[in-house]
């Protein structure tokens, strides 16, 4: 049975892919590893985090990461450009840019995750290859000696 205290520590922290945002020690991680971000930034990740698979309005993540202050879409993209670099995010599949609109974070896999899934398949995809090019091999030294012993 769970204590109240354990429910407010599991409500404390939001999982998306491999990452878990800790919004009651205002920190990211990654397994037991700890990433750091800006404050700043991680108000940003965090107001995505809380919004998975939404749309989000450059205006709303200004205001999350910059509140009370008149600020720019200059220091967002360094925010987003900080937050792709800690996660890992190179090609822009856990934080996704919707041009015109603002931002999304996809929160059903991380991209390591993604990249393993297609390990295994083109692996799958080599075991076949890996038999047949020896059955192949086979049948065709076989009809070479029947046609040289004609």
């Amino acid at each position: 049975m769970d204590t109240p205290d354990r429910d407010e520590a599991a409500g404390a922290r939001i999982m998306f892919g491999r990452f878990a945002l800790d919004r009651a020690r205002g920190s990211l991680h990654s397994g037991d590893r700890e990433l750091i971000l800006r404050p700043e930034t991680w108000a940003v990740l965090r107001f995505l985090a809380e919004h998975p698979d939404r749309t989000v309005a450059a205006a709303d993540l200004l205001a999350a990461g910059w509140p009370g202050v008149v600020s720019d879409d200059d220091l967002l993209s360094l925010s987003i450009d900080e937050i792709r670099r800690v996660l890992s995010d190179s090609e822009a599949r856990l934080v996704v840019t919707v041009p015109g609109v603002g931002f999304r974070c996809v929160a059903a896999a991380a991209p390591g995750e993604r990249r393993k899934a297609r390990v295994v398949h083109l692996l799958r995809g080599r075991g076949v290859y890996g038999l047949l090019a020896p059955l192949l091999l086979a049948i065709t030294v076989a009809v070479l000696l029947f046609l040289g012993r004609e």
